[in-house]
């Protein structure tokens, strides 16, 4: 359908609102995770590295993967093995549990979300086989502003994963989860990985 002179104001206008009402949705919808994972306790830590060998970061945000996107079945417990078959290549809820260096692990997999009061995160059952689960999560792309995304671009792969990097996250009462910052290591002390950016830009 051809868009008349009269039609394309109203079209403009309707398009502008509904980019307006997707924008408000998500910071709310980020609000409102936030509010529950800090109102639950329910903000969680996972050991991460470069998702990619020869390019780190693309664009403007950093690809990850995690270590717990491979756990092995003798991680899982009891209950997990009633919910794998019928889960294969489906969405899933995952049992996380704080270990005592604050990085938390895969203890268990649910086909629906339990309310039993734990920390649930949201991912897709990719595989399985006799001795490991393989896990997707959907928050695996960190966005930083383009001058620090240069500058990590320039590190090493290696180098990259030497700085420990750890992504933490809020955990909503549904088990998606948002963003709350990704971490490293600089002579010994965990920053946010903007000011180790900063850091090494000013020097």
């Amino acid at each position: 359908m051809k868009l008349t002179d009269k039609m394309r104001p109203a079209f403009i206008a309707a398009a502008i609102a509904l980019q307006l009402f997707v924008t408000l949705s998500l910071l709310f919808y980020t609000a409102r995770v936030r509010s529950h994972a800090l109102k639950t306790g329910s903000v969680i830590s996972l050991a991460c590295k470069a998702y990619d060998p020869f390019s780190p970061f693309k664009g403007r945000y950093v690809r990850l993967t995690f270590e717990q996107s491979d756990v092995p079945k003798e991680q899982l417990d009891g209950e997990s093995r009633e919910h794998l078959a019928a889960s294969r290549g489906k969405k899933v809820c995952l049992r996380m549990q704080e270990g005592a260096d604050g990085i938390w692990t895969v203890r268990g997999i649910r086909r629906t979300h339990p309310q039993d009061g734990g920390v649930y995160i949201a991912a897709k059952n990719r595989w399985y086989n006799d001795t490991k689960v393989s896990l997707d999560y959907d928050f695996n792309e960190y966005y930083m502003q383009e001058n620090y995304a240069r500058l990590v671009d320039r590190i090493q792969w290696d180098d990259f994963n030497a700085l420990e990097p750890v992504l933490s996250l809020y955990v909503g009462k549904d088990g998606r989860c948002v963003q709350k910052g990704l971490t490293v290591l600089d002579a010994g002390e965990r920053i946010p990985i903007e000011e180790y950016c900063r850091r090494r830009l000013s020097e």
